[in-house]
């Protein structure tokens, strides 16, 4: 059956469950939103689909033709309603499998043939009230078409709707007293009770009549009086009964494993929309990217999800930023103080064409993005900090193997490389691999603390990490484009080591 990731290719759930997890993930904390999202809805099973990512710009184009039609409510209301039918299915062959009586079994077996098949006649008529532009989806819509269609199905339902007809007509009366219960298979339609209820109708305290507050057999398995029932019924409709166990002989197979595994594609893409839909009506833009083949990007209000969902509890402010890059222009240089918000952009920056690529709405108002094969990252931590490597030697180890599977489509964001060491080797260093990164024609996110830079081509876009003008040197999480001064970056190290004019004057004054 046709996948919802990979055009003319099928993709089982245990070809998912083996990929390994992206290597950027964890920097750019899309694990967390992978959680988020599977601990919201209750489905572990969602999280392996996340690694699924996408490499080539025909494949991009196949996944956001389904993000767009699921985006049209028709559409989204009918996959829904599809997912849930199946899901009854699926709670049959369950029971099915649980209960131990045969006759239970079987008429378990037919209420999961019965449920299957109409799910998928039902999306079948609502795709031909509403027709989807995906590929994925008419596909799908043929493939449900053709099983509809095909003459073991056709038999199958009509033996399946018979029996659940025949078994509607079944009528029998039970008088249930305190130490007894009255069986009579000659039941009538006439109701008694309503003569009564019709005289004291202003004194009841309900004017509907409720039957049974519970149901009066909630038990999965036969009780005795329900197998008496039971039997007094097969007596009377033996070859009814044949007829089931006939049926339910071959057993409760009839759901097919690539089914399922579309349901878990669907699923997939149904929670990433509507936990992005959370997102959208607590305020924050989301959008569906402009996909290219050239590598102009820009990203207008662009902010970390993972950091807004985690904001959208303390109802916090999230700060909005914009990234720019002509065609022309080889990689963007991020600098300015610390804690200004230049880690949380990269995130946003990396996050943006993961989401881009999985054919989903990116976190940003406006977007273009160059389509990617692969997203690659390095983010400074404290791993090798200590020992006979050190830390220096362990970033040096990863930079050397991501050079070695870098090509020109490939997205590199690195975060603040060789703090340890001194600033002049740290800046030949960065220098260093930049122009390595650059000989790949790879698009560069570098963001550093060594902000000259920013001045070794013109055709590097620089952008600053700003803060309040006024001497506090305080964070506005604004990051601009602008030439880098490290005017900022200086003054906020004098402020914190309180090395400035007016704390060396007052220390002076107290000599």
């Amino acid at each position: 059956m046709v996948s919802l990731f990979q055009p003319d290719q099928t993709l089982s759930f245990e070809e998912v469950s083996q990929l390994p997890e992206p290597a950027f993930f964890r920097d750019l904390n899309l694990d967390q939103y992978a959680k988020k999202i599977s601990e919201f809805y209750g489905e572990p099973e969602l999280i392996p689909y996340f690694n699924v990512v996408c490499g080539t710009y025909e494949g991009v184009k196949y996944r956001q033709e389904i993000t767009k039609d699921l985006l049209t409510p028709a559409i989204r209301s009918a996959i829904t309603a599809f997912i849930g039918k199946i899901g009854e299915a699926v709670n049959c062959r369950q029971c099915a499998e649980q209960v131990t009586s045969n006759l239970q079994k079987c008429k378990w077996y037919v209420d999961c043939v019965t449920s299957y098949y109409q799910a998928m006649e039902d999306l079948c008529i609502e795709f031909n009230t509403t027709p989807p532009k995906s590929r994925a989806f008419y596909a799908l819509h043929q493939e449900l078409f053709h099983t509809l269609n095909s003459a073991g199905v056709k038999r199958l339902r009509e033996t399946a709707g018979a029996l659940n007809a025949s078994f509607e007509k079944l009528r029998f009366h039970l008088t249930l007293n305190k130490e007894k219960a009255t069986f009579d298979l000659a039941y009538s339609f006439e109701d008694y009770c309503a003569p009564i209820r019709t005289s004291l109708a202003k004194t009841m305290q309900y004017e509907d009549y409720v039957p049974f507050r519970e149901p009066p057999f909630p038990a999965m398995e036969v009780s005795p009086l329900e197998a008496f029932i039971l039997k007094q019924l097969e007596k009377e409709n033996r070859q009814l009964f044949l007829q089931l166990e006939a049926f339910g002989a071959r057993g409760p197979k009839v759901i097919e494993q690539d089914v399922l595994d579309i349901i878990r594609e669907l699923r997939f893409y149904i929670s990433n929309i509507d936990y992005m839909d959370r997102i959208k009506n607590w305020g924050l833009p989301l959008t569906m990217p402009l996909v290219v083949k050239d590598k102009e990007l820009y990203m207008d209000d662009c902010y970390d999800i993972v950091l807004a969902i985690n904001h959208m509890s303390s109802d916090s402010e999230v700060v909005l930023n914009d990234i720019m890059k002509a065609n022309f222009e080889k990689a963007i240089i991020v600098t300015g103080p610390n804690q200004g918000g230049k880690t949380t952009l990269a995130r946003a920056f990396g996050q943006c064409f993961y989401f881009g690529m999985m054919g989903l709405m990116v976190p940003a108002g406006v977007c273009k993005l160059p389509y990617c094969s692969g997203i690659h990252t390095h983010f400074a931590n404290e791993e090798g900090s200590e020992g006979l490597e050190g830390r220096l030697h362990n970033e040096i180890v990863r930079v050397r193997e991501m050079l070695d599977n870098l090509d020109n489509r490939s997205i590199v964001i690195m975060n603040e490389l060789f703090t340890s060491a001194p600033t002049a080797d740290a800046l030949t260093m960065s220098r260093d691999l930049l122009k390595r990164l650059l000989s790949r024609n790879a698009i560069c996110f570098y963001v550093t603390h060594t902000f000259e830079i920013a001045f070794d081509s013109d055709d590097y876009v620089s952008l600053v990490a700003t803060v309040v003008e006024d001497g506090s040197y305080r964070r506005t999480y604004r990051i601009v484009r602008k030439r880098a001064d490290g005017a900022a970056y200086a003054n906020s190290i004098v402020s914190k080591y309180k090395l400035d004019y007016s704390h060396i004057n007052y220390r002076l004054s107290k000599r």
